[in-house]
């Protein structure tokens, strides 16, 4: 066989084969390019400064004032009774030990140290319990008026957060600061005056101003813009 045909035949054959390849890619399933990767929405979401309102619940400051006033006369009545058990450990000065009246003032200061050392404790105890009964109703209160709010408005997650600016110079805070879960959020996701004000509009005593829309003066609060919620 002369050159010619051989190389003839040899491009027949490159032919064939490079037209099989591309019979077979055309065949297989396409990969589909890689997709830029985009960033979910949050949407329906809140965020709230619990600190904050119990700061400024006019009830919830109301019950804690009493509170504290009970705790300063029973301070008072600690006081007095102090004095008065040093005035009759005084006396025991004036009487030589093992006369009967070394003996009585004796058991009588015994007998009054521990009955005012119990009651210290009780009172303690009362007002610790009584503190924690307040704070713990205030809490309920606060996350109810959270929940109802939120129905009314599709909201459907509501963080807390800390609205308080941190103090670079306490340790504490910036510790806090640097370690909290929120790094960010809008303005218009913050519903803390909202609620505030429709907590402190069922005090009477308390002033609501519900037509500015604002909290009580002197709060320190600065409402953010309209967030269109009910």
């Amino acid at each position: 066989m002369s050159k010619t045909k051989w190389m003839a035949i040899g491009i027949l054959v490159v032919g064939i084969s490079l037209a099989t390849v591309w019979t077979l890619r055309a065949q297989q399933p396409s990969v589909p390019a890689p997709q830029a990767r985009t960033v979910p929405m949050v949407r329906n979401v809140a965020v709230v400064d619990i600190d904050y309102i119990f700061k400024n619940h006019a009830r919830h400051k109301q019950q804690m004032e009493a509170i504290r006033a009970e705790a300063a006369t029973a301070e008072q009545w600690a006081q007095q009774e102090q004095a008065s058990l040093k005035a009759l450990a005084e006396q025991l000065k004036d009487h030589q030990p093992g006369t009967p009246t070394y003996s009585q003032i004796d058991d009588t200061l015994l007998r009054r140290q521990k009955e005012f050392e119990a009651d210290v404790l009780k009172k303690r105890k009362d007002l610790m319990l009584r503190e924690a009964k307040v704070v713990y109703s205030t809490y309920q209160e606060i996350v109810g008026e959270i929940q109802y709010f939120a129905a009314a408005n599709g909201i459907t997650m509501v963080f807390r957060f800390n609205g308080t600016e941190p103090d670079p110079n306490n340790p504490e805070d910036v510790l806090r600061t640097i370690n909290r879960w929120i790094v960010y959020q809008g303005a218009e996701l913050d519903i803390t005056p909202i609620i505030l004000q429709r907590l402190n509009a069922r005090v009477q005593t308390a002033t609501a101003p519900a037509a500015s829309g604002g909290v009580a003066p002197g709060t320190g609060y600065v409402r953010p813009g309209s967030t269109g919620l009910r």
